[in-house]
């Protein structure tokens, strides 16, 4: 079973991550907001599985085909097309999907050995309507819009092993403090 603390951890892993890759270009504004699941629409899911012997998240995240989504897709893989469609699509979801989960990744490794990730899939929209198939300990869902454009969302399965209490907290970030201008001699 996950606490609640681990719940929260990482799952503000996953916004950071979240906001950290979801942008073409540092100008762009990222905003992460807890959800229930997304509205119906038109689009796919893209699912990765970050596991280790103790627990499995699956990781579903929903892109949109419309006209923002397409471009935006172009956009961070910076490609020549003004806008993807198709496998291209298909392929720079996923690439996004693997970016953000590995970011998780690395932070999960520091409180836990033995931490993999699965290689992102595609599936049909209509197959998270069978997520409570998998029995999960907790879902959180997630919403990134990016400039207030373009939409995606994130569904987290939390899944532990029936025997075993799973606990994490964020690692801590050293800060570097850098006086401009000063020298300092030893």
């Amino acid at each position: 079973m996950f606490t609640p603390g681990a719940v929260t951890a990482i799952s503000q892993l996953f916004e950071n991550a979240l906001i950290e890759h979801g942008r073409s270009n540092p100008q762009e504004e990222v905003e992460v907001e807890r959800v229930a699941m997304m509205d119906e629409g038109t689009g796919h899911l893209v699912v990765l599985n970050i596991s280790s012997y103790l627990f499995r998240i699956v990781a579903v995240f929903e892109f949109g085909t419309d006209e923002a989504s397409c471009a935006h897709m172009a956009r961070l893989t910076r490609s020549a097309a003004p806008r993807l469609e198709g496998q291209a699509l298909h392929d720079a979801c996923s690439e996004l999907v693997n970016m953000i989960c590995g970011a998780v990744n690395r932070n999960l490794c520091t409180g836990f050995r033995h931490v993999g990730m699965s290689t992102p899939f595609v599936l049909e929209r209509n197959c998270r309507d069978y997520l409570s198939g998998i029995n999960p300990d907790g879902i959180v869902s997630f919403t990134a819009t990016v400039n207030r454009d373009m939409q995606f969302g994130l569904t987290l399965c939390f899944c532990a092993d029936r025997t075993a209490q799973v606990d994490f907290v964020l690692p801590r970030v050293m800060e570097v403090v850098a006086d401009a201008g000063e020298l300092e001699l030893f």
